[in-house]
């Protein structure tokens, strides 16, 4: 074989390897629940608790309760991280009803054994003066920071999903937590 047929063996080579490279990095789905059944309370305090629960492997879940309303963050640290400090405007809670449990979605990249997450989808359910609504926010997560990069309008939208992992893949991975979350209302009323 001359050199330039064998180049061109490792050239395909290398693409062929570089391509399944691509699609094991292609961003997918996980999911932990924040039960709080299961999750251990680290804070009792009259306005409401601060619970740890499990997460994915490296990243625990922070979830507080306060003034109505509820607080997520994720990863080492969690309860120092921005995303501990923000929720919505409007009462609100991750939990349906008078559930305790709801589900967690993380998008992460990497191989099954060792998921990088990049970005959690959290549905809350919000209410005010006006009304009942839900939100899905997506939060930016990296291995020293995360923060509620979008919040995407979900009352009565069932492509509101769909939504939120096309932000939680594309845009939210470059977010600047410096930056205010991004609205986005797609139709409906639910207050943020």
């Amino acid at each position: 074989m001359s050199n330039n047929g064998l180049r061109g063996v490792v050239a395909a080579a290398v693409l062929m390897t570089g391509s399944g490279l691509a699609e094991a990095q292609a961003p997918s789905a996980r999911e932990t629940a924040i039960d709080l059944k299961a999750c251990k309370v680290v804070k009792r305090h009259s306005d409401g608790n601060t619970w740890s629960c499990n997460g994915l492997a490296g990243y625990p879940v922070y979830y507080a309760e306060g003034d109505l309303r509820a607080f997520v963050s994720v990863g080492p640290n969690a309860a120092k991280r921005q995303a501990a400090e923000q929720t919505l405007g409007s009462f609100n809670s991750v939990f349906a009803g008078t559930s305790q449990r709801t589900a967690l979605e993380w998008r992460v990249t990497g191989d099954e054994k060792k998921p990088v997450p990049h970005a959690t989808i959290l549905r809350y359910y919000t209410s005010n003066d006006e009304g009942k609504g839900e939100v899905f926010v997506v939060m930016k997560v990296t291995a020293k920071e995360t923060c509620h990069a979008a919040l995407i309008e979900a009352f009565g939208d069932p492509k509101a999903i769909d939504f939120a992992r096309e932000i939680a893949d594309g845009a939210a991975r470059t977010f600047d937590c410096k930056d205010d979350p991004v609205e986005h209302r797609r139709g409906g009323k639910s207050p943020f």
